[in-house]
């Protein structure tokens, strides 16, 4: 069975597994418009967010679930942009997105919350040479180092839509 992901989270591959599974897991999250931007209190949301395991398991498999049903084709990314509120609307806005996490136990606003962390963390490894452990110590950094920590479960998770 050929993997979807075959990018492994790597340290020096981080941001690019990330943004791949952001596209592709979350196309309802990317659109023409103009994105509103963020606001210093969705900046604060998004650092301070801590990524964990059970929150990736819900979140992951829900959003992968409906890849085959897309609700908006994107022309270019415009998520790591997007204010907080505004890729929860994106969300709300999809049907089968709004299922699949009702159904994982998820608000969407945790799933944008989640994704934008996502992000978040793989744009600050990249800058950094694509090291985690380069990261200051600090939610960034442990973010980093879950998801380099747990790349098998977390490809799976995203390949196959599945819990593992």
């Amino acid at each position: 069975r050929p993997e979807r992901f075959p990018v492994r989270l790597s340290s020096l591959r981080i941001r690019t597994a990330a943004l791949t599974l952001a596209l592709a897991a979350a196309p309802a999250l990317t659109a023409p418009s103009a994105a509103q931007g963020r606001s210093g209190e969705d900046t604060r949301a998004i650092d301070a967010y801590r990524l964990t395991m059970p929150m990736l398991r819900k979140v992951l498999p829900a959003m992968s679930a409906f890849d085959t049903v897309r609700c908006e084709r994107p022309r270019h990314n415009e998520v790591s942009s997007l204010s907080l509120p505004e890729m929860t609307r994106k969300l709300e806005a999809c049907a089968p997105v709004v299922q699949s996490l009702r159904k994982a136990g998820v608000t969407p606003r945790d799933a944008a919350l989640l994704f934008a962390a996502l992000l978040n963390v793989s744009r600050q490894v990249a800058l950094r040479g694509g090291k985690a452990s380069a990261l200051p110590p600090g939610v960034m950094r442990d973010n980093a180092l879950l998801l380099e920590q747990n790349d098998p479960e977390i490809r799976n998770l995203t390949a196959t839509g599945g819990q593992s």
